[in-house]
């Protein structure tokens, strides 16, 4: 299974270099089918073009047991602190997939900050809060998770 997700993610960094508008920095972490709540995946990059959109890119498999997830961000350098808690839906319209059965893994691309008119040295950290319903606490070991990045481009490029 690591011998198939290593190949998976080297087609995908592939195709994402061959683009003629790279990136401006992407990093993933393997998390071995689960994801845990103190494993915040972090990029710290020098931006010098701006404006940027920022991107955590995530990888499910049919474990993973909720139909959206919550997710605690923060952005910061010298002129910037922001921290946000977004939540994703993965059973809107265009993402109805993930529920079916006959996909086993399903990437998404969802959105952290977008047109960001930044520059300098950035710290961008992302970690997930989900929790069951009945409950106050998070969970700490979030199963189904395969692969979690962070993507960031030049703001209205196509990736």
């Amino acid at each position: 299974m690591k011998k198939f997700s290593f190949i998976l993610i080297s087609i995908y960094f592939i195709i994402l270099g061959c683009n003629k508008n790279p990136s401006i920095h992407s990093s993933h972490i393997e998390t071995n089918g689960f994801w845990l709540k103190n494993n915040a995946i972090k990029a710290n990059v020098e931006i010098r073009e701006s404006p940027i959109d920022v991107y955590l890119v995530l990888k499910l498999n049919e474990d993973y047991p909720f139909s959206n997830i919550h997710l605690l961000s923060k952005l910061e350098n010298n002129d910037v602190k922001i921290s946000d808690t977004i939540s994703y839906n993965f059973d809107d319209s265009k993402n109805r997939t993930i529920l079916s059965k006959q996909i086993r893994i399903k990437t998404f691309k969802i959105p952290i900050f977008i047109n960001m008119d930044i520059k300098g040295e950035t710290l961008v950290e992302v970690a997930h809060a989900v929790r069951f319903i009945d409950s106050i606490k998070p969970v700490n070991k979030l199963e189904g998770i395969l692969d979690v990045g962070i993507l960031i481009n030049k703001s209205n490029e196509k990736i």
